[in-house]
């Protein structure tokens, strides 16, 4: 029986939640496409990927990682949506957690993490609150 009553947390209050957590635990990566400019997102890694909670064996160079549904540079959105096109890229950073610019000034990347399934929402309906990425380095 449905109550008729709306989401009872709030979606923009969750969302900012999962987005203060991921920013606080994770870090600062981007997400590339070809053909799209670079989009900076706030990435946490996941500590255990489905087939480990399944009891079965995970591939150990398989990660999974929560990405907020913010961008940290413009605070809206993500535009576009995480696709399984995407490579998610991490950098090496600072203590303060600020990527580090290599001797030529360009960001040291850390790792190319490819998609290996669909980008997976996490929230009530099509309302996400952050995105699973299933990702292979």
């Amino acid at each position: 029986m449905v109550s008729g009553l709306p989401f009872p947390f709030g979606i923009e209050r969750s969302r900012e939640t999962w987005d203060k957590l991921i920013k606080r635990y994770g870090d600062i990566a981007i997400l590339r496409q070809p053909g799209l400019p670079d989009r900076w997102c706030a990435a946490m890694i996941s500590a255990l990927t489905p087939e480990e909670r399944l009891g079965r064996a995970g591939n150990p160079i398989d990660r999974r990682y929560l990405i907020s549904a913010f961008a940290p540079d413009t605070g809206l959105l993500l535009d576009p949506e995480p696709s399984e096109k995407d490579t998610l890229i991490t950098f090496v950073l600072d203590d303060d957690g600020n990527p580090l610019p290599d001797s030529s000034g360009n960001l040291q990347e850390d790792e190319r993490l490819r998609l290996v399934a669909p980008p997976g929402r996490a929230g009530p309906s099509r309302n996400e609150l952050y995105w699973r990425l299933d990702v292979r380095g």
